[in-house]
């Protein structure tokens, strides 16, 4: 890969640095962060190609720390006339029927989509968590392939549960295993094992996936989301999930919490001592009525806690920015906050799932980064992302996708959403 010195940018590394430098260059070589200065190159680089970028913001490649590609189509799909109103109504009636109509070609044109949205708003790294019953074996190959003809990177991890029955449960076990040691070394693509929720999850199911897996294997797993979680954990005699996750041996180091609405006193002292992650995700938890989780504890009580979409499209700066405005609606997170969750945290997630220092635009790390006009606030949803560069790659500028034609792909996600609207209404 050749060297590329990128010129003349508003250089901005939240999680390095308190203040962006203008005038900034980077050097790009073999797609990591060899340099970077302020000014005039030195003049051994005079014979490197450059790409001026006529003094716009870089940032870090934002990272979305916990989604679901497979639900991209849902937004072009009609949704019951009647919404339904409980947490386990929504996930039996829209969700579960879901995942369970999709085949592979509808698994493709979903993980395309998803991933092409989320680049459009600067994202370089996707933290996934899938499912697809009806087509478990392989399905982590699909998502990883599309996200590498993107130049993005994936975290790979298919929900094992056990609403599906035995051979479903197993199935996902499966995949998980066969994914870990598949993506083991990849550099693009990167593997958790998989649960959906302790609700859904017997004793004897999580016994059998611990029969089988090193203990230094983390999860990635939804944690306290809504009452129902909770409730079931207590019923099992548990004081909460997260105290279940503990004593079954799931709460341990790398481990990803989506979610964590209903904690309780002493699961934030408990995530933080096992060394898992917790990623919030308000705008879900807002459309499915969960609840708020108290940032401003987990935040106290030292917990990583980073910033997911949960499925929905919308970058993270939006993302970011329905987290301050609920944060402090709730008065559960300092509005100050906000940009730790969204740089600092979910850099330490994406370093810890793919193994290496990922998302501080630090030298040495890949160069993953994204060119936006200048705001005057940092967390302004409205700026325009003008480049995205993976791995030293530009991989979308100026509105386009290379080597993609977006209306091709949003015809072809248009028709794809009619025929799984179809199946799904079948089940």
């Amino acid at each position: 890969m050749p060297r590329v010195l990128f010129t003349n940018c508003l250089l901005t590394r939240p999680a390095v640095e308190s203040e962006p430098r203008a005038g900034a260059w980077l050097l790009v070589e073999n797609g990591r962060l060899a340099r970077t200065g302020v000014g005039d190159a030195p003049t051994e680089l005079a014979t490197v190609r450059r790409v001026d970028l006529g003094g716009k913001r870089v940032l870090p490649g934002f990272i979305n720390a916990h989604t679901h590609l497979y639900s991209a189509l849902a937004p072009r799909m009609p949704w019951p006339r009647e919404r339904p109103q409980k947490f386990r109504e929504l996930l039996e009636q829209i969700w579960w029927r879901l995942d369970r109509a999709l085949d592979e070609r509808a698994l493709r044109i979903s993980a395309r989509l998803g991933l092409v949205e989320a680049m459009r708003h600067g994202v370089t790294t996707v933290i996934d968590h899938h499912s697809s019953p009806g087509i478990p074996e392989g399905s982590l190959d699909i998502i990883a392939e599309e996200a590498r003809a993107l130049g993005l990177k994936v975290g790979l991890a298919i929900e094992l549960s056990d609403r599906n029955g035995e051979n479903a449960a197993d199935e996902a076990l499966d995949e998980n295993l066969r994914a870990l040691q598949v993506y083991a070394q990849d550099e693009m693509a990167r593997a958790l094992f998989g649960l959906h929720a302790s609700f859904t999850l017997s004793d004897e199911t999580l016994e059998k996936v611990l029969e089988v897996l090193p203990f230094e294997t983390p999860f990635h797993l939804h944690c306290a989301e809504a009452p129902e979680d909770l409730e079931h954990a207590q019923a099992l005699g548990y004081e909460s999930v997260v105290d279940r996750l503990a004593a079954t041996g799931l709460l341990r180091p790398g481990t990803v919490l989506a979610h964590g609405v209903h904690l309780r006193p002493g699961d934030t002292a408990l995530i933080r001592e096992m060394g898992s992650y917790l990623v919030h995700c308000p705008q879900s938890n807002a459309h499915n009525r969960v609840g708020t989780a108290d940032l401003g504890a987990l935040l106290g009580d030292g917990v990583h806690v980073g910033l997911g979409t949960d499925g929905f499209l919308s970058g993270m700066l939006t993302e970011a920015q329905f987290a301050r405005d609920a944060g402090v609606a709730h008065g559960t997170l300092p509005p100050g906050r906000v940009g730790e969750l969204l740089f600092a945290h979910n850099a330490a997630i994406a370093s810890s799932v793919f193994g290496r220092p990922l998302g501080r635009l630090d030298e040495g790390e890949d160069a993953d980064f994204v060119v936006m006009e200048p705001t005057k606030t940092l967390l302004d949803p409205e700026a325009k992302v003008l480049r995205v560069v993976s791995r030293g790659r530009t991989v979308f500028e100026d509105g386009q996708v290379l080597d993609l034609d977006l209306a091709e792909l949003y015809a072809e996600a248009d028709e794809e959403a009619k025929r799984l609207a179809e199946r799904v209404a079948e089940l």
